[in-house]
This record gives C-alpha cells, sequence and structure tokens, in this order.
C-alpha cells in the first residue's frame, strides 16, 4: 500500500461531506422502459448542447468525468464525456455504474413509508419500541426520538467521524467497517440538542432507521427494500454495495494522494454506511426510481408529499423525509431530490417540477472544489430551464 498525506486527504474529505450537506464523448440512448413520447431520443441539436455542457463542466473543474441523465416529457438521453479513471484514462461510459452516496437515503425513507402504509410501524413511534434494549439504554433520549425524527434530522443524535472511518477503509480496503463503528461514534457525542428543536444532518438516523425496518418488517433492510423498491421501479442497475468490488463498467472514485498519485476510494466498502450511503446505481436507474416515486408507484401520493414537507428547522437545506425541496436562486428553479458526496465521487439527483424533468449527473471529482460544484449544478439547471 503506498503511503498517503493524510492531512491533504482529511482535509478533502471533510469538503466532501460539507459538499453533501450541501475529453471523450460517449453518447447513447437510453432504454426504454414503456412507450410514450418521453423515451424518444431529443433533436441532434440538444444532444450537442448536452454534449458542449457536460465537456465544458469537466473542463473548467478540472475533474476526470462526468455522466448525466436527462428525462424530459418529450425526450430521454445518457451520456458521458472524458474518463471513468485519471489513472487507467478508461473513457467515461453512458450507464456506468457509481457509488450514490447519501441518494441512498431516499430509498430508506421510502421503505420506511411503505412500512407506515402497512400499518407495521407509524411515523411517531418512539425509536426505543423498535431498538434492541442494549442499544437503547445507550441512546440519549431514545424514549422521546420519534422515527419522523430520524428521516428529518431532528433527532438530536450526532454523525460518525466520516474521514476518520474513510481513511480506516482505504488504509484497509480488504477489512471492512461495520455499521456499528459509526453508530457508536454517533452515539458517544450525542445528545446535540433536544429532539425536534434543531436540525443536523446524522448519517447515523438512517443506520439507526435500517435497525427499525429489519425488525417491522421482519426481514433485513436490504431484502425489504429490494422487493417494494428496486423490483418494482425496474431498477436492474442498482443495488446494495457490500463487498470491496463494483462489478461490471464503473467510475472511479479517486482523489489526489499529494505526492502525485491517486487515492482510489472506489473498491473500499461501505458497510458502515448502511442506509445512509451504501447504495450502487447508474443515473438512468436512478432517474427511473425518481419518475415511480413521483407517479405514486413506490408509496402513496400521501406519503411523498410528507417527505416533501421540508421542516422548518432546516433552513434552506429543505430537508423533509428523506428529500429535499431547494430553490436556486441564480437559475430561479425549484429542484427536489438528494445529492450525495463520496471521496471522488458526487451526485445529484433532482427532480424539476416546472419543467417535469428527471436529471441525475455524477462526477468522479479531483480537486474539485465547492464553487465548481455549484457553477456546474447552476449551469445544468439553467440549461434544463
Amino acid at each position: 500500500m503506498q503511503k498517503y498525506s493524510l492531512p491533504l486527504i482529511a482535509t478533502a474529505i471533510v469538503l466532501i461531506a460539507c459538499l453533501v450537506s450541501a475529453g471523450c464523448l460517449q453518447m447513447q440512448q437510453t432504454a426504454p422502459a414503456d412507450a410514450g413520447a418521453r423515451h424518444n431520443p431529443p433533436p441532434a441539436y440538444v444532444r450537442a448542447q448536452i454534449h458542449n455542457l457536460s465537456q465544458t463542466a469537466v473542463h473548467s473543474a478540472g475533474i476526470p468525468g462526468m455522466q448525466i441523465a436527462v428525462s424530459t416529457p418529450q425526450w430521454t438521453w445518457n451520456s458521458a464525456v472524458g474518463n471513468a479513471s485519471p489513472v487507467t484514462g478508461e473513457p467515461a461510459q453512458p450507464g456506468m455504474r457509481f457509488l450514490i452516496a447519501s441518494v441512498s437515503k431516499t430509498f430508506t425513507s421510502v421503505a420506511v413509508l411503505k412500512l407506515a402504509e402497512e400499518g407495521k410501524l407509524s411515523l411517531d413511534d418512539p425509536i426505543d419500541r423498535w431498538l434492541e434494549p442494549g442499544l437503547v439504554s445507550r441512546i440519549p433520549n431514545c424514549h422521546a426520538i420519534t422515527i419522523r425524527q430520524l428521516l428529518d434530522h431532528t433527532s438530536g443524535i450526532a454523525d460518525y467521524n466520516e474521514t476518520e472511518i474513510n481513511l480506516r477503509e482505504v488504509s484497509d480496503p480488504d477489512t471492512p467497517v461495520p455499521y456499528q463503528a459509526g453508530l457508536e461514534m454517533g452515539i458517544r457525542d450525542s445528545p446535540l440538542y433536544p429532539p425536534g428543536t434543531n436540525y443536523m444532518y446524522s448519517n447515523v438516523n438512517y443506520i439507526l432507521l435500517t435497525l427499525i425496518v429489519d425488525k417491522a418488517a421482519g426481514v433485513p433492510y436490504e431484502d425489504y427494500a429490494t422487493r417494494t423498491i428496486l423490483v418494482p421501479a425496474g431498477l436492474n442497475e442498482t443495488f446494495f454495495q457490500h463487498t470491496n468490488h463494483i462489478p461490471g463498467p464503473h467510475m472511479r472514485a479517486t482523489m489526489p494522494s499529494g505526492d502525485g498519485t491517486f487515492l482510489d476510494f472506489t473498491d473500499c466498502y461501505v458497510q458502515f454506511d448502511r442506509g445512509a450511503g451504501d447504495i450502487v446505481s447508474t443515473a438512468a436507474d436512478l432517474n427511473r426510481f425518481h419518475r415511480a416515486l413521483r407517479e405514486g408507484k413506490l408509496i402513496s401520493k400521501n406519503s411523498l408529499a410528507l417527505m416533501e414537507t421540508a421542516t422548518q428547522q432546516s433552513g434552506k437545506a429543505g430537508y423533509g423525509l428523506g428529500y429535499t425541496t431547494e430553490h436556486i436562486g441564480p437559475s430561479n428553479v425549484t429542484v427536489m431530490g438528494h445529492t450525495g458526496g463520496y471521496p471522488g465521487s458526487f451526485t445529484f439527483w433532482y427532480y424539476l417540477p416546472e419543467q417535469d424533468t428527471y436529471v441525475t449527473w455524477n462526477l468522479n471529482g479531483i480537486g474539485i472544489s465547492r464553487q465548481d460544484i455549484a457553477d456546474i449544478r447552476s449551469t445544468i439547471i439553467e440549461y434544463l430551464k
């Protein structure tokens, strides 16, 4: 294993955490899931514009590559520019898989809301009703925290140390860090505030939600989510990543190490992020999931409305139940969805209600800054507007 500059890596990972809580062209038509104008290819000039927009974004931000999938009422297109890996120079291709990071939280939220619709739990249940006694005794305010407050990050439960865990993973990629490690970190640093009185984004909330799903569904969270979300939505390229290898063509998640080489996080286990960031998917599959969600194929319209309702505590983040509603000022556009950041990989998963358009893009970012990401988002959203 090569030695890397840990301070530089730690700084990069901290930047990623902040962002979350905030050359070669390949294009192909997305395979249609059903008939309709939405699945037609766009006009040639639109394809050229998406190409130019993506290529400019990659070059200006200094990143290897990018994938983008767009589905409008008139057309659907999936394209890629640049390289999947800065080490091998492998070109980015449409349909390549990638770690979707915190976009995974919406899947967890849908699973919980589905169980609520089935009458197997209530969002207002205190979490001590569902967790094992040994865990209940160690979580401050466990009797007062509700499932809803885990979903909207108002529980007061602290997050784990993401930098520490990622460095452990990349230094020993063959040894998974279990989700219990992050869970214990969060418990140790809790409470941050009384339940329901403030907002603090915490992956530990969603780890706890998977334990509740395990109990309420009577099967492991992953099995329940596969049966009730992945299969009915037709997500054939989406799965829970609990090994240290992504099968098939995929984008590499790399960061500079500080000594002229690259630190590759792609083949690390992400078991530590159960329910919070442990899914692999494609841009087209994520759009397919989003459409199924919004068209009432996974949960009811009433449940979706609950997801969309942002808490007052979350402020400009617009966070509801595993789902955000945000107004992008420069473009004067409302977007709904989630974002996800993992070392060397950034995913944006949005629905534009005024345009009835779904868009997902993934950047395998090296040397990318907060401003670069904001500029890319504004450019894409402005174009789709």
